[in-house]
């Protein structure tokens, strides 16, 4: 259930270039895939919450990994534990469970809600294949903690300097086409896209989880709707999001 809670900071470090991972104390009762709207500051400026995907969450603890690049999250990166944190969620559908074998994109900062749906694959006694991309080995971040929880791991970088020289969806291809799994990824549009076009290619299940700027977060602003299909119907990523099928909002990928 969506409420409003001020939740003390357990720990906060850096785990990487310019990432952050925000460990709460309180139960929120989130689902992979879903996120929060954090208030970043002390005051009203700035006025707007960022929204933050759940990277973690347990009976009691909320965890929280993003990227410190803009001016909020920013102000976010410079509080400590002992600090309190006030949050509005979980909100958004998150990623649908299916059984059988799962194969997870992810790309940069697109990792951050994929560690808690792998966790909870791995309990659940699925096989996980996991293939994370970037473009540099610097916006890798946490290898290991993704490894563990997976039957396969693989990392690319655009630039070759870590993993595959090349580009995730690449890696992604292969395990779509040699085994009969569901699909599900988050990251770039332009990746969401061919890792959508592959999955059709391949009569596979799909799942993506979009990216987008984000004012109220409850579906009153439209300030982050996405068209779906081929008739011009628009659904807003905060409420009917931000999980989609990938034929949904890649119809013509």
């Amino acid at each position: 259930m969506t409420k409003k809670m001020s939740l003390e900071i357990i720990s906060h470090q850096q785990v990487g270039s310019q990432v952050r991972r925000l460990v709460l104390r309180g139960k929120t009762g989130a689902r992979p895939g879903q996120f929060v709207q954090v208030a970043v500051g002390e005051t009203h400026d700035p006025y707007l919450r960022r929204p933050i995907s759940v990277h973690d969450c347990s009976e009691d603890s909320l965890t929280l990994l993003y990227r410190a690049a803009g001016r909020g999250t920013t102000l976010l990166s410079a509080k400590n534990a002992g600090d309190t944190v006030d949050i509005v969620g979980p909100l958004g559908n998150g990623f649908p469970h299916h059984k059988g074998p799962a194969v997870v994109v992810a790309g940069g900062i697109g990792a951050a809600p994929l560690y808690y749906l792998l966790r909870s694959l791995r309990e659940a006694g699925q096989d996980v294949y996991f293939f994370y991309g970037a473009r540099t080995k610097d916006e890798l971040v946490m290898q290991k903690d993704y490894e563990n929880l997976v039957s396969e791991y693989a990392e690319a970088t655009d630039d070759g300097s870590a993993g595959y020289h090349g580009f995730v969806t690449e890696l992604a291809q292969k395990a779509i086409a040699q085994r009969e799994a569901h699909v599900f990824a988050c990251g770039p549009e332009g990746m969401l896209r061919q890792v959508s076009a592959i999955a059709a290619r391949y009569n596979r299940t799909c799942y993506v989880s979009l990216e987008a700027r984000m004012a109220c977060g409850v579906g009153a602003c439209l300030g982050c709707v996405v068209p779906v299909g081929t008739s011009g119907e628009y659904k807003r990523v905060c409420v009917d999001g931000p999980v989609f099928a990938g034929r949904e909002v890649f119809a013509n990928a």
